[in-house]
């Protein structure tokens, strides 16, 4: 009799802590093993069991150090803090303690990735407005080469043509010459004339 009643306290003792000892998260956020592709806004773990006030839990880097992280909340069986600076990319793990009921903690941990994808830079101003630039500048080259070919000096006067005016030059001095000569010749003979009316009478 004695011994039933012994192995009764026994057990009396055991079950709360085999009960606690299988107390596992249900709900996490990020969830377990999950790769994301922001940096987690705040770190959310649901048990199958409540859980004290008193229960926390602490976010670490791959080089084991610890992140940053607000007031934690516990509320039933869920237990939650936000994360108060961006995680970079790579893996991190969460530790956690909780506190049952009947007082008996036990600890656990999981792991998720952070991968945010690079942000490629958009091109500058200038690197946007270069091209136009030399687009608008192609057109004065062209017209500037244009405007020298205008501007070349009239070609030399060619030796036929300097030949044609020299002769037209003689040809209308020798009509001049001519027509001075006829001139004279007339008065000439005019005052012939007049002088032998004037001796006939």
């Amino acid at each position: 009799m004695k011994r039933i009643l012994f192995i009764c306290l026994v057990a009396l003792f055991l079950v709360p802590g085999m009960a606690m000892a299988h107390s596992k998260v249900t709900v996490s956020t990020p969830a377990k093993d999950e790769t994301v592709t922001t940096s987690p806004s705040e770190i959310s773990l649901t048990f199958n069991t409540d859980i004290e006030k008193l229960s926390q839990f602490k976010v670490l880097d791959e080089a084991g150090k610890q992140m940053a992280t607000g007031d934690i909340e516990v509320h039933d069986s869920t237990m939650s803090g936000a994360v108060t600076e961006p995680l970079n990319n790579g893996a991190y793990t969460v530790k956690w303690t909780i506190i049952g009921a009947d007082g008996h903690a036990v600890d656990g941990e999981y792991a998720f990735t952070v991968n945010v994808a690079e942000v490629t830079p958009s091109p500058s101003p200038e690197a946007t407005e270069s091209p136009s630039a030399e687009v608008t500048e192609a057109p004065d080259a062209a017209a500037s080469a244009d405007q020298e070919k205008t501007e070349e000096p009239a070609p030399a006067a060619s030796a036929e043509d300097t030949d044609t005016d020299a002769k037209d030059g003689k040809s209308n001095n020798n009509g001049v010459t001519t027509a001075i000569g006829v001139l004279i010749g007339v008065i000439v003979i005019a005052g012939i004339v007049l002088v032998v009316r004037r001796r006939r009478k």
